[in-house]
């Protein structure tokens, strides 16, 4: 089943990503490009692949990545070069903070969004929203969204934003992780979402059934 990678990686020097962190970032996904068009080839056409910088943290990389599955995306980073290529990330990252994952069944990032439409990687910030939800909660949340999502729908044209959970659970927790990633003209843009028309209606929804709500946005560098 088709995942996105959606990886946010702080880095071990706060404030900034170097760039030899923004080489080694990039030149990492071209190798799992190449790797794609060597190996699985039907995936270049849509590899939803890039490197991001946080702009409310300079020092939090984010990696973006369509895959068929998981085990394909282990496959890649188990390879000698991709191995490598982690060697070299490492002194520039704080691993202890990394959160890598996959959300489930979804193209975040597609290359072609449509007549009208643009696509989240041409957009000058993409944007990143993660609910956390009880796992009680997860159908009654998926419920809730299904009625109000329309109100995000229109207020961020002329882009998409697309929803999933996150496949990778946190030890000991008995929660999911909701992200909706797409893409808006500005961070300025973006925060006035609060004053969309509908917007109450889709807080009142949504509020009850949640634990917290984080939203970041990334300018692409690679």
């Amino acid at each position: 089943m088709t995942v996105t990678e959606i990886s946010i990686l702080p880095t071990s020097t706060p404030g900034e990503i170097t760039p030899e962190l923004r080489k080694i970032g990039v030149d990492g996904v071209a190798f799992q490009g190449e790797w794609c068009a060597k190996y699985a080839p039907w995936l270049t056409q849509d590899r939803g692949a890039a490197f991001f910088q946080q702009v409310e943290d300079l020092g939090v990389a984010l990696v973006s990545a369509h895959w068929d599955s998981v085990d394909q995306h282990h496959a890649v980073l188990a390879t000698p070069e991709n191995q490598q290529i982690s060697a070299d990330l490492a002194p520039h990252l704080d691993l202890a903070k990394m959160r890598p994952g996959h959300i489930d069944g979804v193209k975040m990032l597609p290359k072609d969004e449509g007549e009208g439409f643009v696509s989240a990687l041409d957009a000058p910030v993409l944007v990143v929203t993660i609910w956390t939800v009880r796992n009680e909660n997860k159908a009654r949340f998926e419920e809730a969204l299904g009625k109000v999502k329309g109100v995000l729908d229109d207020f961020v044209k002329p882009y998409r934003h697309r929803g999933g959970w996150k496949i990778e659970k946190a030890d000991g927790e008995d929660v999911e992780l909701y992200f909706m990633v797409g893409g808006s003209d500005s961070v300025e843009k973006s925060a006035t979402f609060t004053q969309a028309d509908g917007y109450d209606r889709y807080s009142e929804a949504l509020t009850p059934l949640v634990l917290s709500v984080e939203t970041n946005h990334y300018k692409r560098i690679g």
